[in-house]
């Protein structure tokens, strides 16, 4: 078989987040092992179950599994694997039942060929991190239709040991982040509070950017903590807004110069209350805040920069908030119909908004993967009139 050159085991050493990671195995390590059919289940944030967090195909006739597939604790799979921290291969389990000595024994592996069987798994590699199951890889046949022999895994699964520090740790550092996180998000309540127009905005348009990041995410992957900085810089872009008066927040009819500099000036602000994220993502949250309001042609705030001077998180977060804002009642205007904001941002295309970006969300919206977030946006309305 194969062997990993040096170069392999630096890029695998190097992985920092689960991005990286799922970017490396689809690119390379899919290839190595000659694997038609790869899903991963991470351990979600209450410990409660594994979730299916991705599928790479190499088989164009290789039938994945639904996208909202879990694996409980109960699980066979999750029981096995827990129970001998080893591999589980379907050649092995079939022998195994052949041979079992005792009726629950029997069903117990009845069970866990069946769940293999319909999870189109050919083999699972337990990935544990201080002794605790923090993410199950799936595989499927090999393209070839050969066998995995001992040695192919025995070297996944001490590549997939390595793969499980990086998601134990990516966790460890998400918890970390999110209690500091928290404190920020009162701030975004008190805004909400003092501006009801604004109510659940940052919140639907970190859920828009997260949707059209996905079509993004060669790219966002390239960005050390890309999907999580996406999301958390759309969440916390308009933070700074705090320090407007209510009179301009709240203003019915255009405002001045004075008061519009004054507004211009909130990315400042928000740059400086997300600042201490900057020790775990570095330069690029801050960047990416200052610059949500910038035009793909240069003539947007503060600095007047275009294209791909700004970055990608940034060029998304400026079509999903114009597109959240459009569609929204303001103190100014009531909210337009989708149709028409979706006539304003194809006529923005490549004067404001990044034409793929823009290109991006239309395709999303017109594949209904929005829908959730404009019920939950219903319902919250519903709620209000209740009040």
């Amino acid at each position: 078989m194969k062997k990993l050159t040096s170069e392999d085991v630096d890029k695998i050493l190097k992985i920092k987040t689960p991005e990286q990671l799922f970017a490396l195995i689809e690119n390379e390590i899919t290839f190595f092992f000659e694997i038609s059919y790869l899903a991963i289940f991470i351990l979600n944030n209450d410990e409660t179950e594994y979730v299916l967090r991705k599928q790479i195909f190499r088989a164009k006739d290789m039938p994945g599994v639904a996208r909202d597939t879990k694996l409980v604790l109960k699980d066979s799979i999750v029981t096995h694997l827990l129970a001998t921290k080893k591999p589980i291969l379907l050649k092995e389990v079939r022998v195994n039942l052949e041979v079992a000595l005792t009726p629950d024994r029997q069903k117990f592996l009845s069970l866990l060929r069946n769940r293999l069987l319909k999870l189109k798994a050919e083999l699972c590699v337990p990935g544990l991190e201080n002794d605790k199951l923090v993410a199950i890889f799936v595989l499927g046949k090999k393209i070839s239709k050969e066998e995995f022999s001992v040695q192919e895994v025995e070297l996944f699964s001490s590549l997939v040991e390595q793969f499980a520090k990086v998601v134990y740790n990516f966790g460890l550092l998400r918890k970390e982040i999110e209690f500091f996180v928290s404190s920020i998000r009162k701030i975004n309540n008190d805004l909400e509070a003092k501006d009801p127009y604004t109510a659940g905005h940052s919140y639907r348009v970190a859920r828009f950017s997260m949707v059209v990041g996905k079509k993004f995410q060669n790219e966002i992957s390239k960005i050390p903590y890309g999907e999580m900085l996406l999301y958390y810089t759309a969440e916390l872009h308009d933070v700074g807004k705090i320090n407007l008066s209510d009179r301009i927040l709240k203003k019915k009819c255009s405002l001045d110069e004075q008061e519009y500099n004054a507004v211009k000036k909130h990315p400042f602000e928000s740059a400086k209350i997300i600042a201490p994220l900057e020790k775990w993502f570095g330069r690029t949250i801050i960047d990416t805040v200052l610059c949500h309001h910038e035009n793909y042609d240069g003539t947007g705030y503060p600095y007047g920069k275009k294209g791909e001077e700004v970055n990608i998180l940034a060029r998304i977060i400026r079509v999903a908030d114009s597109f959240d804002a459009m569609i929204t009642d303001r103190p100014y205007r009531k909210a337009l119909v989708h149709h028409e904001v979706l006539s304003e941002l194809k006529k923005g295309r490549g004067t404001l908004y990044d034409p793929k970006v823009v290109d991006a969300f239309l395709e999303a919206y017109r594949e209904g993967l929005f829908k959730d977030i404009f019920f939950s946006q219903l319902e919250s309305r519903l709620e209000d009139r209740k009040g």
